[in-house]
């Protein structure tokens, strides 16, 4: 998919300010001071957990990742809550909260009533009161856009003020008048405004949306290109209307621009949106690198606006002073003073196998079939339904796959740095491949991607169980007791492993790992005591706290240095996923670096090489 930095697009914009409409979602008020849905969904899980466990709201620190790792452990015992991350897990938590549509509102009312318009609600105002962009669409109740095109008028003549249309649930006639009569600017509150009585925030109410403003959204943008900032593509009812608008003749004339950090953490919804989008010939970007603010801010820099308007959003330039300041020269060291927990990924799989399959299967249920088949592979959907990438042996995967007609039809290119599902791919082999031969375990199930030291088994030979203790040693050594055992008082197992992941820098990828003490419970029986398991939950992460912090950087670096040692040496830095004979299948193969990443003092720089050699 096509990427697009934010002052390219704002370059882009200015040329046709008029040819955009715009999609805001939560995370373009967080600058604002409103919260995030998803630091929402946080507040709302911990006040679940604080109610059913019996515990003070005021003894919880959310942010501290022990304490979210309890709330986690706790709502997946329950089951009450869809899984993390779930597309649905806001509205079913919110309404697990305020049951009532009443209380509800008056959550949204306390929410909204924090904020104040950022510059890039300034902007935005600022645009539409100057007839610089004709339709804002949000699925936020604040009054931030109105409110910033409320005061950005007041900065231009009378004569050449424009009044903004505003259409929320209860007033939908509005929109669909200024869409008929082309009478822009507008807004459209499409879940509601924070005054509405009806509001749209549980699962019900999010699957239906108001008909007249889906119509207004729909035409709207069979007429306009779509800017969409801070929108996470949770509710199935926007989602549907974005996607029917794919079905028109011209879909999108301008095209598709998503703002987004980092595409690996968009939702499978809208990947497949951008993708089919992308086959009906929209010209479709992600904009990354940037955020609402820094991209109004490009945005206002280079479109032709009122001065009055310019100064309203940038303020008076000419008041700024400026003054020489003379740089600080002092000697600096240049020798490495932060050692990071990375090493380089000298080679890694660029092309898997390519299958394509009649049938309409979504990927769990490709992975059932070859779990059911005992086949071991590492398979991913490769962007479109019906055709997936695959690691592992030929045979098998077709033989497993048979029932959704499975066939094989040669390679399929991998880039990590372009395609999301290409790196969940690679992802999963190099868990796989750094776990073979070596007595370690892929966790790949939940959020994120980590391995542990396995748990010796009693009927292990006896040449294997010594094989094991040799591979182990130093890493025993390192920790200082066992690294696998019981978790005192607690029927929780735990067993020492590392976090994994793949980040580019330097022009180059690096496997980062970071050292954890992963705790296992059994299933919870249907007759177990919730408030017994969560004691135990507690108890076992104050073992894990308190094993934790005693480890300081001497400890921290051997640690370190046994896990490289291991990774890296017992078995050779080459490393594949399933050790494939040549002409069997496409094997993931990796190689390691040994040596970790270092880095230098900011200041160490050849500029200021230059600068003592003059003195």
């Amino acid at each position: 998919m096509k990427e697009l930095s934010g002052r390219a697009f704002a370059e882009r914009f200015a040329l046709n300010p008029m040819g955009y409409s715009w999609l805001l979602g939560a995370g373009a008020s967080a600058t604002a001071g409103i919260p995030t849905g998803y630091q929402m969904i946080q507040e709302f899980r911990t006040r679940l957990y604080a109610s059913e466990a019996g515990i003070s709201l005021r003894e919880i620190d959310s942010a501290d990742p022990i304490w979210q790792a309890r709330i986690d452990r706790h709502h997946e015992r329950q089951g009450s809550l869809p899984p993390k991350w779930d597309p649905s897990e806001y509205s079913r938590a919110f309404e697990a909260l305020y049951p009532t549509p009443e209380d509800r509102r008056l959550y949204i009312r306390n929410q909204v009533s924090k904020g104040s318009p950022s510059l890039g609600h300034k902007v935005l105002g600022s645009l539409l009161s100057a007839r610089k962009t004709p339709c804002v669409f949000t699925t936020n109740f604040d009054a931030l856009i109105e409110s910033a095109a409320t005061v950005a008028a007041q900065f231009l003549p009378a004569d050449q003020r424009t009044t903004v249309t505003l259409a929320a649930i209860d007033n939908a006639a509005r929109a669909e008048t200024c869409l008929r009569e082309s009478e822009w600017p507008l807004i459209v509150k499409l879940h509601g405004d924070y005054q509405s009585i009806e509001l749209k925030n549980t699962d019900a109410e999010l699957l239906e949306q108001d008909t007249q403003l889906r119509l207004v959204l729909t035409q709207s943008l069979q007429r306009f290109g779509l800017v969409v900032v801070g929108y996470s593509g949770r509710d199935v009812s926007v989602m549907q209307a974005l996607s029917a608008v794919l079905r028109d003749p011209v879909p999108y004339p301008k095209g598709i621009y998503w703002l987004c950090q980092d595409p690996a953490n968009l939702l499978p919804a809208v990947r497949e949106f951008l993708e089919q989008a992308a086959l009906a010939q929209v010209d479709v970007h992600l904009v990354r690198g940037t955020t609402f603010d820094e991209l109004l801010g490009d945005i206002a820099d280079v479109t032709d606006l009122p001065q009055t308007l310019v100064s309203h959003i940038f303020g008076d330039r000419r008041s700024t002073d400026t003054t020489q300041v003379p740089l600080q020269r002092q000697a600096a060291l240049a020798a490495p003073v932060l050692r990071l927990s990375a090493m380089p990924l000298l080679e890694m799989p660029r092309a898997a196998r390519r299958l394509t399959l009649n049938a309409q299967a979504g990927i769990s249920d490709v992975r059932a079939l070859l779990k059911q088949a005992n086949a071991k592979a590492v398979v991913g959907q490769a962007g479109n339904p019906g055709l997936l990438a695959a690691f592992g042996a030929d045979a098998p995967l077709t033989q497993a796959l048979a029932p959704f007609g499975s066939s094989s039809a040669g390679e399929i290119a991998l880039d990590i740095g372009k395609d999301s599902w290409a790196k969940g791919v690679v992802y999963d082999a190099l868990v796989l491949a750094l776990c073979r031969e070596l007595p370690l375990h892929a966790r790949l199930q939940g959020r994120g991607h980590s391995l542990s030291v396995s748990r010796p088994r009693s009927d292990l030979p006896p040449e294997v169980a010594q094989d094991r203790r040799s591979l182990l040693a130093k890493l025993r050594v390192a920790y200082g007791t066992e690294l696998t055992g019981p978790v005192p008082g607690t029927t929780g197992k735990y067993a020492e492993g590392l976090w994994i992941r793949l980040e580019e820098a330097d022009d180059r990828w690096w496997v980062v790992f970071e050292p954890a003490t992963f705790i296992d419970f059994g299933r919870p029986q249907q007759d177990e005591d919730p408030a017994q398991a969560s004691l135990e939950w507690r108890k076992a992460e104050d073992w894990r706290r308190e094993r934790w912090v005693q480890k300081y950087n001497h400890k921290w670096s051997t640690i370190l240095d046994a896990w490289v040692e291991l990774l890296t040496h017992a078995k050779g830095a080459r490393r594949g996923a399933y050790g494939l004979p040549e002409g069997d299948g496409i094997d993931a193969v990796f190689e390691l670096g040994p040596r970790t990443a270092r880095s230098r003092p900011g200041h160490d720089h050849d500029y200021f090489h230059f600068q003592r050699g003059q003195q």
